[in-house]
């Protein structure tokens, strides 16, 4: 990236066959991960109480799409409300599966199920910066710094 932009990657995790009980767990990890929903979404909901559920998946996949589409918009008027940004691949979601999996891309990127990581059709730059959403190497940094 160009250096004027701040970016960050932030994981919450969910463990529905780790639990002691039936009950959700609402512990230290729900405290900490209702705080990084509320770091990165700007808001709090009721359906973030089940973190496992197709409700909060799809509420924070909308609220993540909305805050790229004014990120990348071009009369951006004012600071974000949030900075959980989704561009591209929505989460996959698999519901009672033992292999449950998701994927997502806060990047304006797809993954290839070989791996291969390619930049969404039109989206070849960050918007209004030039700098390449794949990268590219540095001239005098060793490449142990940027990859």
């Amino acid at each position: 990236m160009a250096g004027s932009r701040d970016s960050e990657i932030a994981m919450g995790g969910y463990q529905p066959y780790h639990l002691a009980t039936r009950q959700p767990a609402q512990g230290q990890i729900h405290g900490f991960r209702m705080a990084l929903w509320y770091e990165h979404l700007g808001m709090l909901d009721d359906v973030f109480w089940r973190p496992e559920s197709l409700e909060c998946v799809q509420k924070v996949n909308r609220m993540a799409e909305k805050y790229w589409d004014m990120y990348s918009s071009d009369d951006l008027q004012q600071d974000l409300p949030g900075h959980l940004l989704i561009k591209g691949p929505q989460l996959a979601f698999r519901t009672g599966a033992p292999n449950f999996w998701r994927r997502s891309c806060s990047y304006p990127i797809d993954i290839a199920r070989d791996g291969v990581v390619m930049e969404l059709p039109g989206m070849k730059h960050f918007p209004d910066t030039q700098a390449r959403v794949l990268g590219t190497k540095s001239d005098y940094l060793p490449s142990i710094l940027t990859s």
